[in-house]
């Protein structure tokens, strides 16, 4: 690493560490409500306001917390394009923890409505990884730019491997008497405060106040009207809307599927999951970074789409469970490839004033598709486990068609 790309990253360090531990959090959601629900267990379903297959209230539930992102992140990238980075991250992580001690006390008490609110709110001030794609975007260069990405993507991606582990270890009572499905919560309660501390005094400001431009919270409301506007990052944020609806439909799929068909419990789900980010994290450490030096981000975010489309299949070949590992392996590997290459293509052709903005309606997307691929997931599970898969395949395919079709010069933000 060079030295400028050295001072790039440890100017950033502290976020990729806020990432880390936000995605630990995140990831025990699914980790321990896919069982929970499925299976009936201790979460009461009557408490839900409403009756249906179990898929597809995991799948609702799910979608929840996207929700709250799609509407809140393009106010809050805005926002940190005129006031900074760091207090726009601070507020967003004071807010997340208070909900992860809410989410913690909702499971305690047997009660999905207030679990379901409660990340709706979570969602909405959630704005760690919108900010921290704009602090890289205030620091780096094009060229470096899309595996300093990549590191953001290995922070989330560390914690998928954390965080489930940790979660089948923290609610096993047979470990310790006292442990039980909300223990995860109130453990990342704990590692939240140390993170907004953390965050308040080592995170140094990386959008001087002479870049900031005014807002108007009216605009930043309708910002996401701007991604229908015509010109070349309409197409890019469709290519990534179809991008993310595969990625986050593979996500929210692979553990319906491994518990429906295999009758996994907690503990056991917990490994499949931590594996799944195995090589999402080789991609983000090594791979994005070494295909970046010799590839346009289009070029690969086209390629490692077409891949996700046709490996995302490979599970639902009938196997033994353990030969899952193997299967999960090579979607997790292009889809860790596919995430900051089509983040990068939205900041490449964003314009250094635009990165807050850009990046927030790019999140926008991002949760909007997490919103629908995690309903879609349920609906479509409720009537054939193994379609889901189908439709990520098609979808990621599509993705690679249109950046194919859309394909023209070799410049880096082409």
């Amino acid at each position: 690493m060079s030295s400028t790309n050295e001072s790039s990253f440890l100017r950033i360090l502290p976020l990729y560490i806020v990432i880390f531990i936000g995605f630990v959090g995140y990831s025990l959601t699914i980790t321990i409500l896919t069982p929970m629900i499925l299976e009936g267990g201790e979460m009461l379903l009557d408490t839900v306001p409403f009756r249906a297959s179990p898929t597809i209230i995991l799948g609702t539930v799910l979608a929840i917390y996207p929700i709250g992102q799609f509407f809140g992140a393009p106010v809050l990238g805005a926002l940190s394009d005129r006031f900074g980075r760091k207090p726009i991250l601070v507020i967003s992580l004071i807010v997340t923890t208070l909900c992860f001690g809410g989410l913690g006390y909702s499971i305690h008490i047997n009660n999905l409505s207030l679990f379901m609110v409660i990340s709706f709110v979570m969602g909405l001030a959630e704005a760690n990884i919108a900010t921290a794609q704009s602090a890289v975007a205030d620091v780096t260069t094009e060229e470096n730019r899309t595996r300093m990405f990549a590191y953001i993507n290995l922070s989330a991606s560390g914690a998928f491997v954390i965080g489930p582990l940790l979660g089948g270890i923290l609610s096993d009572p047979r470990i310790v008497p006292w442990f039980n499905n909300a223990t995860p919560y109130w453990a990342v309660f704990v590692l939240l405060i140390f993170a907004v501390l953390f965050t308040k005094f080592a995170f140094v400001e990386t959008r001087p106040k002479e870049k900031r431009t005014t807002v108007s919270y009216t605009a930043a409301f309708t910002n996401l009207l701007r991604i229908f506007k015509p010109g070349k990052l309409r197409i890019i944020y469709l290519a990534n809307f179809l991008i993310y609806l595969a990625i986050f439909g593979f996500f929210r799929a692979f553990p319906m599927y491994l518990v429906e068909h295999y009758d996994m419990d907690v503990a056991e789900l917990s490994t499949y999951i931590a594996w799944n980010a195995v090589p999402v994290v080789i991609g983000s450490l090594w791979l994005t970074g070494w295909l970046a030096k010799m590839h346009t981000a289009k070029t690969i975010a086209m390629y490692s789409s077409a891949l996700l489309g046709v490996f995302s299949l490979i599970m639902i070949i009938p196997q033994a469970a353990h030969m899952q590992y193997l299967s999960l392996f090579l979607p997790g590997l292009a889809l860790a490839v596919a995430l900051p290459a089509s983040a990068t293509m939205i900041s490449l052709a964003a314009g250094e004033t635009r990165q807050g903005r850009a990046l927030g309606n790019n999140l926008s997307l991002e949760v909007g598709a997490e919103v629908l691929s995690g309903l879609a997931a349920g609906f479509l599970a409720a009537y054939f486990i193994q379609l889901p898969m189908y439709a990520i395949c098609g979808s990621a395919v599509l993705a690679a068609v249109i950046l194919l079709i859309s394909r023209g010069g070799k410049s880096k933000t082409s």
